[in-house]
């Protein structure tokens, strides 16, 4: 698991029927203080937490843990939210 941040959106009027349960968000690995890692940005799915830009989100990357937060659907999918962050304090 690990911190990312909401950085856009995905609309299409067309997807495959296993994504209608759920939301999907471009999203960006983050460190403990916020700021944004190296790396690339993920598409995740967000199965029904209510994130949107801006949010910080707590993110699995493991086509086991999206399968069970999707009711056992086989979801084409990897990246998954566990959900919405509210705050968190880290030590440097």
């Amino acid at each position: 698991m690990f911190l990312c941040k909401v950085t856009g959106t995905i609309v299409s009027s067309r997807k495959d029927v296993t994504f209608r349960d759920g939301k999907l968000l471009v999203v960006h690995p983050i460190d403990s203080i916020g700021d944004f890692e190296d790396g690339l940005d993920m598409l995740a799915i967000d199965p029904g937490y209510g994130a949107g830009m801006g949010d910080v989100v707590l993110v699995a990357k493991e086509g086991a843990v999206v399968r069970q937060l999707m009711k056992g659907k086989d979801v084409p999918a990897n990246v998954i939210i566990l959900g919405v962050v509210d705050g968190w304090s880290a030590q440097a």
